[in-house]
């Protein structure tokens, strides 16, 4: 679907160029816009941005001076781990394989031993084959797949628990994608048993014939940051200084139900803080909220509990100490709602403060990120990738800004396919007092910090795991409420008959949230 619809840069550009003379032509013949004297410019809006220089990534001292990868300026938004190990590495003693893909013994034995090899190589110890369960499970029936699950994870829990150790995780291999079970899994994993669950699809396993190195790799930054590892951070040199000081990074996102679902599934809410100096782990809070059938209400109503909670984890992790700082990045707003919910959440969470301990004001800085609006930028100099799009880091705050609001446009990701969308981010309150320097370096310098690859995203890592978490919650609850859809909101016709008393008790389970930290990623 993205390979079709992707468009370069360049023809981009000569798409909308086209467009614009169309237009401009239908305006210089027009009676009315004559008389008014209204005429269009036919050229694009020429702008100086600049580039951000890139954040130097750290991994674990083993002693040498090669622990901090410094990105090439030339061709930012990546970076290679080389033979670097993730800085915090976890121990997988016990784990187990349920194969779903039909492999034979040499392809099990060559992917255990390919997670024990690469694993070593990124500093994950893992238990070898002798350590490893094997559970084989058809999915040429899904439905038997789907009824069966349930005991074949309870088994293997059980099969730990009697040796007297500790199930670490389970690795699922897939013979093709099946969003149910999917699904069916995480639910189980996340709430119901408590286990840590890892997916994959055979196929990418042995992308080109062969076990593939990378992807396995990948899996296991996905894997370490699941049992409590760190996988990178920012090096001490160029830490942001806000994050000098005990400062709470929160990310906020509101996902919402397909217009046709409205009358029976919520809204559901989540917000993300970080707990530590580095920025990496994040703790989580879920709510669920029923909205009007007319419109979808932006406003996170229960801010004022979500912060407190939040505040106290930071505080219990921290020995103690509570933040002096809060930064907050909202996805998920629209322009129209930004005075609503600042207005609401803002005082929410100066409430939450002022609970937990009399005079306790931290200064708070609230931005909006936004990807949904039709900005592109082109570069008219050498600073581009070679297939046209700006470089990770280009910054634009001057031109076509808002002349009294802070706001800014962060293009932090190297776009691979298609023409790069800029975040637009909008500053809507800050006590900090921060310079847009600050603000703009801050935000991409998190957009390096995310888990799952060895690249700089989109968006702030914090925002892009209230978005997972949103999409996990989304599935946990359509596994408690047996909503029968694929999608994460997709739509049955029978599903709208639960009783007040059900409702609230998925509340309750979904609220609750899951105990093992960082499931989402």
């Amino acid at each position: 679907m993205i390979r079709q619809t992707a468009v370069k840069p360049l023809d981009r550009q000569k798409k909308i160029m086209e467009g614009l003379q169309r237009n401009n032509d239908k305006y210089k013949n027009d009676p009315y816009a004559k008389e008014f004297g209204i005429s269009l410019s036919g050229t694009m809006t020429k702008l100086t941005g600049r580039i951000l220089d890139p954040p130097s990534i750290e991994y674990r001292d083993n002693g040498k001076d090669k622990n901090i990868v410094n990105i090439n300026k030339t061709n930012p938004g990546k970076w290679f781990q080389d033979k670097n190990t993730y800085l915090n590495g976890a121990d997988v003693s016990n784990w187990a394989v349920l194969d779903m893909a039909q492999l034979n013994d040499g392809q099990y034995k060559e992917v255990v031993q390919g997670f024990v090899t690469v694993g070593k190589e990124n500093g994950i110890k893992f238990g070898g084959v002798d350590k490893v369960m094997k559970v084989r499970v058809s999915m040429k029936d899904l439905d038997e797949a789907l009824a069966t699950i349930e005991d074949h994870l309870v088994r293997i829990g059980h099969h730990f628990q009697a040796a007297g150790s500790k199930l670490d995780f389970v690795l699922i291999i897939f013979a093709y994608k099946a969003g149910s079970l999917y699904d069916k899994i995480k639910h189980l994993g996340d709430v119901k048993l408590n286990i840590s669950t890892q997916c994959c699809l055979k196929a990418n396993l042995y992308k080109g014939g062969n076990l593939s190195k990378q992807v396995v790799a990948n899996v296991c930054m996905k894997i370490n940051s699941k049992l409590g590892g760190i996988n990178h951070v920012l090096s001490k040199g160029c830490r942001p200084n806000i994050l000098k000081r005990p400062v709470m990074i929160m990310g906020a996102d509101v996902s919402h139900p397909a217009p046709e679902c409205r009358s029976f599934k919520p809204s559901i809410a989540a917000v993300v803080a970080s707990v530590e100096p580095k920025a990496v782990n994040y703790e989580v809070q879920v709510r669920i909220q029923d909205m009007g059938l007319e419109s979808n209400e932006e406003v996170i109503k229960d801010m004022k509990d979500v912060t407190r909670n939040l505040l106290l984890k930071f505080f219990e992790k921290n020995n103690g100490r509570k933040p002096e700082k809060i930064v907050m990045f909202r996805d998920g707003c629209s322009e129209g709602q930004f005075l609503t919910v600042l207005a609401k959440e803002l005082v929410a969470m100066r409430e939450a403060c002022m609970e937990l301990e009399e005079g306790y004001q931290p200064p708070i800085t609230y931005l909006v990120v936004q990807k949904r609006h039709h900005t592109r930028f082109f570069p008219s100099d050498t600073n581009k990738y070679r297939n046209g799009n700006a470089l990770a880091g280009t910054v634009v705050d001057q031109g076509i800004n808002h002349p009294t609001e802070g706001d800014f446009y962060l293009l932090s990701h190297e776009g691979i396919q298609g023409t790069s969308r800029p975040c637009h981010y909008q500053v809507l309150w800050d006590d900090n007092n921060m310079t847009a320097d600050e603000l703009e370096v801050l935000a991409y310098y998190l957009c390096h910090l995310y888990s799952r690859c060895s690249r700089s995203v989109s968006y702030p890592t914090p925002t892009y795991y209230a978005h997972l978490v949103a999409d996990r919650a989304r599935k946990h609850h359509n596994e408690l409420a047996q909503f029968d859809c694929g999608s994460s909101s997709g739509y049955s016709a029978g599903s709208g008959k639960m009783t007040e008393s059900e409702r609230r008790k998925i509340k309750e389970v979904v609220e609750r949230g899951v105990e093992k930290p960082m499931y989402f990623v």
